[in-house]
């Protein structure tokens, strides 16, 4: 659940899989790099949150650790970028970053210290200070061609730009070699073992990671595939891989070894901090998505799981039934015509389009709309199709649900889903707030199911539960325990 309508961070992905370089004479050229790269950092990950006990905390083991590298008198600068994606990277000149939600998925100081770790060594090896001046020349262009492309990625918009440029870049740059994240691996993993903690903490976040993102895929409908996931995109790491880097280092330090993890500590600064998506991407709750800075708000029917992505806002039925709402540009003529000469012509550029039905011109919630009915050709076969489009502001609203085509009755639940699209009115705005970490103690009333409860992801709060706090299936949770809650 990332972002629908902010569109250029859709970048991010493409970014951070290419922006981990250094070099490992840190020459003059690296911090100019860095003081350069830093502000469009910023501006793609949403700036740094605003949580100083946050910022100091991380700035604090981030300068521990690198105060143990070779590079100790070297200027760092570590920072927390608002973003809910999970992830971590570092530009020359000492610049290593980590998300709010790595931050969220962590469970300890030591696991964090394991991540800032892989990234120190990264600078410090000198990994790929070539993809930088390779980045300039590719990356940036995808960023300035989102600018230039609009919020909203139609036809016209961000998105189409992101594409090209991404396809036209994606031939200069590769991910770091095997080589040198093992190399990465064992840099961070001797940082842990100096600093104390248990050299284990990395492997364990990978592991992590992976339960959590399995989970979002299953939520979605989707396999998992960690190479689409954003950190493991840009790491292409694996706990076992991790656990070899552990076995070389730990032999060579055997007697620093430590079971050190420093939970509550940790804890107890993420306690509070914003999770997930913020009012500039919107917010699911349940069967309805609201979105506060845009106002608007729909509702879906029982039985599907909303998702929220860079693209388009979506749910899914266990039937493969789907509703997508996303955004295009302004259209000035009627809304008959928007779908029947750039909707429909669009579509009909990828999937077979056939019996469209006649346009229907109507209001919505007093908003001028239209909508149609055709069958769509897909790789499930025939489906039908009902598209809706409503002018909202200074934006097309789009809205696509497709069904089986003997389906009536959910056509009719999706159609009504469709014609809840409205405005937000300004006292429904002033109540919707992001979710937040909540850090609770285990009392001797709790059980998995009554703390479960306390998640906000309908249908799977047990699995999110396990996943956000590292616990296996079958796992006992115990009285005095520290979890994390999502309210």
């Amino acid at each position: 659940m990332a972002r629908i309508f902010r569109i250029l961070t859709a970048v991010v992905v493409f970014y951070t899989a290419v922006a981990v370089p250094s070099h490992a004479e840190r020459s003059e050229e690296a911090p100019r790099i860095g003081a350069r790269e830093h502000p469009i950092i910023l501006a793609q990950f949403g700036g740094e949150i605003s949580d100083s006990k946050v910022t100091e905390y991380v700035a604090k083991l981030g300068q521990k650790l690198s105060s143990l590298t070779t590079e100790s008198n070297d200027p760092w600068k570590f920072t927390v970028l608002d973003s809910p994606v999970v992830n971590a990277f570092a530009v020359p000149g000492g610049y290593v970053y980590v998300t709010r939600g790595l931050l969220a998925t962590a469970n300890n100081e030591a696991e964090l210290a394991g991540v800032l770790g892989h990234e120190i060594g990264h600078v410090v090896s000198g990994h790929g200070e070539d993809r930088i001046k390779r980045e300039n020349r590719a990356g940036l262009g995808v960023i300035l061609g989102a600018a230039l492309g609009g919020i909203f990625g139609g036809l016209d918009g961000a998105g189409d730009a992101i594409e090209k440029g991404m396809k036209m870049a994606s031939g200069y740059l590769s991910k770091h070699s095997q080589k040198e994240e093992f190399q990465a691996d064992v840099i961070g993993i001797d940082l842990l073992i100096k600093a104390g903690y248990s050299p284990f903490a990395q492997a364990d976040f990978l592991d992590q990671l992976a339960a959590k993102e399995a989970l979002e895929a299953k939520i979605s409908g989707q396999q998992y595939n960690p190479n689409a996931v954003d950190f493991f995109a840009s790491h292409p790491a694996t706990a076992e891989r991790v656990r070899q880097a552990i076995a070389k280092a730990t032999k060579a330090s055997s007697e620093q070894n430590s079971e050190r993890i420093n939970e509550a500590p940790f804890l107890q600064i993420i306690d509070g901090m914003v999770y997930g998506d913020t009012s500039q991407e919107g917010y699911v709750r349940g069967l309805t998505f609201s979105h506060p800075e845009l106002k608007f708000t729909f509702t879906v029917p029982p039985g599907f799981i909303l998702q929220n992505s860079p693209r388009e806002v979506t749910a899914l039925n266990r039937a493969a039934s789907r509703i997508t709402l996303d955004g295009d540009i302004a259209w000035t003529g009627d809304m008959d015509s928007y779908i029947s000469q750039r909707w429909l012509p669009a579509l009909a550029q990828y999937l077979p389009v056939s019996d469209i039905g006649p346009i229907e011109s109507l209001k919505i919630n007093t908003l001028d709309a239209a909508t149609t009915v055709a069958t769509l050709g897909t790789n499930q076969g025939l489906k039908t199709a009902q598209f809706t489009a409503v002018r909202f502001d200074e934006q097309t609203i789009r809205i696509l649900s497709i069904t089986d085509r003997d389906d009536r009755v959910l056509r009719r639940q999706l159609s009504n889903a469709a014609k809840s699209f409205r405005r937000l009115s300004d006292a429904e705005i002033a109540q919707l707030r992001p979710y937040r970490v909540r850090i609770h103690t285990v009392g001797i009333f709790d059980t998995l199911k009554s703390l479960a409860a306390e998640m906000p992801q309908t249908g799977f709060q047990r699995e999110q539960f396990l996943a956000l706090n590292g616990y296996k299936n079958g796992a006992e949770i115990r009285k005095g325990d520290l979890v994390k809650i999502i309210k």
